[in-house]
Parts: structure tokens; C-alpha cells; sequence
């Protein structure tokens, strides 16, 4: 089907024209965009002049820009160079090693910052799942894997024990109804699906992953810089991991001298799998704390237990609607940063995470700092962070550096 062409109303040609990577269908007055999704839209000025060209997606509300070059089609020739371009960037940054061999966990493509807004991919050892972000982009996310497949092959990228990488991909809508209970959608777009469960590597520490049951397969890419940089908190430090999901973090914590870990998470199913994820790591589960609680309510009882830790991480979800207790970081996060403020330790570390895209990092700072306010306890900032570089975004496009870490230290 040939590009559709789409006039931009004046009033937004100049965000065109600064190249921001999605622009909003509702501000477009056009009902003809919302009738096609995944078409190629030409967009173009009230001269009809060129301007960009992109991909409609009703469902989020998007145009989603994925060139400003008229000479250039969104082709499969498009695609291959998107795919090239992201797998030599990943070789570049070290995460595809000299020997050709893929065998580690990494965000392979990162929708906006990799030139196809839309689609991520998360390289898993053998296979990579992808995700498109709507139904109707379902037809593009099973075109660039196949992309991302050939361009591999024309590198001689492998595994591990030798084979052809990938050995599969497996793509996931995350559209926005992906987040209810069941499997999401999803279908092999490339080769074979991956296992229901195996171990992927970060960092030479094997991690457990589930590709096929549910939306996240348990290890988030995107915070691995981070995770590895967490070491120089955790000797012979007491830890706190609140949210702990799956355990990484506490894996990290423990295997870096970490005198007992406490993972705190609303599910006993994670919990499980983070034990797991202690064992696989040659870690006793027994000589650290699992415990299945609401964390707001963990976190009061801790404090009139008289409990206190020189690392707490409080990496919490968005949301949460799970069982009883809701959680939201729009209204919680303030109570939730007082309350483990007032369990460290001192000198205690704590490591406050956000991937709320809705939260820019200006608003998170100061979100933090007027849960202060009255508090007996003195901070100092000693580190920020967000993305790492395997997750590349537009500086045209701010509120795509979703994630905010901030540590601090408590000064007694």
C-alpha cells in the first residue's frame, strides 16, 4: 500500500521539523489517520511540501516518525539499515563480543533511540524477544526481525555453543490492554520459540528467564548498568531490596558481600523464582530473607521493630493493582521515600529508582525532596543516573529517558 499523505497543521511543522520521533494524532484534526493503523504516512506541509515520514498508531494516539529524508522508504532496504545500525552499535559498546558470540542479556533495539519508534528488542542469550507497542504494528515488528535475523547472519553473529544467532525471536504486543492477567499476545516472528524457561547470562551471573508465560520475562535489561554498579554499596552491609521482583538486585547484593539480603515483593511467585535466581548464582537462599508483603506495610512494621539497613532499593512498579494492596507512584512515592529514609542505617545507602515515563526527572527530584520536609534525617545525593547506552533516546525527546536512579547517603 503506497504512503498516505497527512497535512501538519502549521502550528506543529516546527516539531516536525526538530525531528521529534512521534507526534500526536488527536492534535492533528484528522480522522483518516486513525482508520489505517501501521500504514506509512507522508507527511507533509499545506504546500504539500515534504516533511517526514512515519507510521500511524491509532492505538497510542502517534504518528510515529521514523524518517525525515524524502529519498528514503520505509522498505525492507529501511528496516536492514535500522537493524545493522543497532546491532553495530551494540558490537561497538562491547555487549556483541570480538569473537562474534552473543550469550548475554542486553537491550538489543530501543524503539525512538534506534530509529523505529514502536519496537524494542531484548537480546536474551540464544533469542530475543521484541515487542511493538500496538496491534497494528504487528506487521512492522514481524518485518524487522526478520531484518535484525538477516543482518546477523551477515555479521556470522552466534551462540554460545556455536549456532546461528538468533536462534528465534519471539514478539509480544504491549499494547495497552497487555497489562491484564494471561499471556499477552504474542507469536515467533523468527526461527523457533524460545524454551519455556532457561538461564541467560549478565555480567557472567546466570539468571533465570521466561520468555512465554506472561509480558516480562523476569530480568529488566534496562537496568543493568546500574545493577552492576551496585557492588560498591553491599560489603558487609545489611540490605533492603523493596519490589524485588525476580531478585536481581539482591543476587548482585549478595554476590558482592552483602552480610544478609531482605527481598521484599507482594508475590510469593517471584519470590520463588528469586530463590531460584540465588541458587543459580551458587548463592544459599537460607542465609538471606524472603518475605511476601505488601512493602508499605513491610516497611512500617520494620520501622517499629526497630529494624535499620546500610543499603535499601526501592526500585518500585508504576502501578500496581495486585490482590488488596494498590500501589501508585504518582500518589505513594513521597510516603514510600520517608519511610526508608527513616530505616537507615547511618551512613546508610539508598538507591531510589523510577521508570514512570509520565515523571520527568525534574518533577521526580522534587517529589523526593519534599518528602523531606520534616524529617530528622539528612541526605546527600551522591550519584544520578538513567538510561545506559544500550538504550539510546532522541534529545528531542526528554520524556523518553524514562528511567531516574538517584542514591543517596544519610549523613548522622
Amino acid at each position: 500500500m503506497p504512503p498516505s499523505a497527512l497535512t501538519i497543521p502549521q502550528k506543529l511543522v516546527s516539531q516536525v521539523l526538530e525531528r521529534r520521533p512521534n507526534l500526536s494524532i488527536s492534535s492533528l484534526d484528522s480522522s483518516t489517520v486513525t482508520q489505517h493503523p501501521g500504514r506509512t504516512l507522508d507527511l507533509v506541509d499545506s504546500q504539500g511540501d515534504f516533511l517526514a515520514r512515519g507510521v500511524a498508531d491509532p492505538e497510542n494516539d502517534l504518528v510515529r516518525i521514523w524518517t525525515w529524508e524524502e529519498f528514503e522508504r520505509l522498505d525492507d532496504a529501511f528496516l536492514a539499515r535500522q537493524a545493522r545500525q543497532a546491532l553495530n552499535w551494540r558490537k561497538q559498546i562491547g555487549l556483541i563480543g570480538q569473537n562474534r558470540v552473543v550469550d548475554s542479556a542486553f537491550r538489543l533495539v530501543h524503539g525512538e533511540g534506534d530509529g523505529v519508534s514502536g519496537i524494542t528488542q531484548e537480546a536474551l542469550g540464544p533469542y530475543i524477544v521484541q515487542y511493538v507497542y500496538s496491534k497494528g504494528l504487528r506487521e512492522w515488528g514481524s518485518r524487522f526481525a526478520e531484518a535484525i535475523a538477516d543482518q546477523a547472519t551477515k555479521m556470522g553473529l552466534k551462540t554460545e555453543d556455536g549456532k546461528p544467532w538468533p536462534q528465534g525471536i519471539l514478539q509480544k504486543v504491549r499494547s495497552r490492554d497487555a497489562a491484564k492477567p494471561g499471556k499477552p499476545t504474542q507469536s515467533v516472528v523468527f526461527g523457533e520459540e524460545p524454551p519455556q524457561k532457561y538461564l541467560v547470562k549478565e555480567n557472567g551471573v546466570p539468571f533465570e528467564v521466561h520468555p512465554i508465560a506472561g509480558l516480562n520475562v523476569g530480568l529488566f535489561t534496562d537496568l543493568r548498568e546500574h545493577r552492576w554498579r551496585l557492588p560498591r554499596f553491599c560489603h558487609g552491609a545489611e540490605v533492603l531490596n523493596t519490589f524485588a521482583y525476580t531478585g536481581s538486585l539482591s543476587v548482585v547484593a549478595a554476590l558482592s558481600g552483602a552480610k544478609r539480603v531482605t527481598s521484599v515483593d507482594l508475590s510469593s511467585g517471584v519470590l520463588k523464582w528469586a530463590r531460584a535466581n540465588f541458587e543459580h548464582a551458587g548463592l544459599d537462599p537460607e542465609e538471606h530473607r524472603f518475605e511476601a508483603s505488601d512493602v508499605g506495610r513491610f516497611l512500617k512494621r520494620a520501622l517499629e521493630e526497630g529494624e535499620q539497613y546500610d543499603l535499601i532499593i526501592v526500585d518500585p512498579p508504576t502501578y500496581s493493582a495486585a490482590r488488596a494492596a494498590s500501589w501508585s507512584m504518582k500518589k505513594d512515592l513521597g510516603q514510600l521515600f520517608r519511610d526508608a529514609v527513616a530505616l537507615l542505617a547511618p551512613s546508610g545507602v539508598l538507591f531510589m529508582a523510577s521508570n514512570r515515563h509520565q515523571l520527568s526527572a525534574v518533577e521526580f527530584d522534587r517529589q523526593l525532596a519534599d518528602a523531606l520536609v520534616g524529617l530528622d534525617r539528612k541526605l546527600r545525593l551522591v550519584e544520578k543516573g538513567g538510561l545506559g547506552p544500550d538504550c539510546p533516546t532522541c534529545p528531542q525527546s526528554p520524556e523518553m529517558e524514562y528511567l531516574k536512579v538517584r542514591i543517596f547517603k544519610a549523613v548522622d
